[in-house]
């Protein structure tokens, strides 16, 4: 009796351990990885002096299992909540999903014009569903990019950055910084690179002062322009 009653359990375990842990058959899903409703994708030809044209990916993020050989998504501009002109972006595929990853990039170029110079214009990219994918959660299932050609924070710019490297952002910070430096965009930089450009600002603050000219000082944060990497 009591083998009868093991075995029964060891069948009702088994059971319910395969309810637990279903192999995923749901289907892959896609979605950008930044929250439409939260954040976008700043863009500005201010920070690229002499280009015109521009490429910017987007992150998009897979869920469910890694792909044996790369397939096909499908993704349009949505046109009533886009508004910069056509003439302005190129969004132009085949796009695929790469082979065994979790995320991939989109890129989309685009187009510098006299308008952006004094405004701030849209372009909206949605995931529609195909035969090899359905677009995630809603929340993630559109990109925003913002373009101008007016000064504004990039991306890079967050708070690790702020805390450790360059301070406070304002316009007036960098536009120096890439006076000083050169440089206009420190994604994927290491930490020794990103150290020694934030030391050439604040060096040169300093130099400025020993020169004996005041310090210069940051209207948009209201104090004098600090650097607080250490160095």
């Amino acid at each position: 009796m009591k083998n009868i009653i093991g075995v029964f359990l060891l069948l009702m375990f088994a059971s319910c351990s395969t309810e637990g842990f279903k192999t995923y058959d749901g289907g892959n899903f896609l979605s950008f990885s930044k929250n439409f409703d939260q954040d976008s994708t700043m863009v500005s030809f201010f920070f690229h002096p002499g280009e015109t044209e521009l490429i910017i990916p987007l992150q998009v993020d897979l869920s469910g299992l890694p792909l044996s050989e790369a397939k096909e998504y499908r993704v349009v501009v949505v046109s009533e909540e886009t508004t910069v002109h056509v003439a302005n972006y190129k969004l132009e595929g085949p796009f695929k999903f790469g082979v065994n990853r979790d995320t991939d990039s989109l890129y989309v170029k685009v187009i510098k014009s006299d308008d952006l110079d004094t405004k701030k214009l849209n372009l909206v990219i949605e995931i529609l569903e195909n035969e090899n994918f359905t677009p995630g959660v809603s929340s993630h299932g559109k990109a925003k990019i913002v373009l101008t050609n007016i000064a504004s924070k990039p991306d890079w710019w967050d708070s690790k950055i702020e805390k450790a490297y360059l301070g406070k952002y304002s316009d007036k910070k960098f536009q120096l910084f890439i006076q000083v430096t050169g440089v206009t965009d420190l994604t994927g930089r290491g930490a020794s690179e990103i150290t020694a450009w934030a030391l050439a600002l604040k060096y040169y603050l300093q130099k400025h002062i020993d020169a004996g000219n005041p310090p210069i000082y940051d209207e948009d944060n209201n104090e004098v322009m600090k650097v607080p990497v250490i160095g």
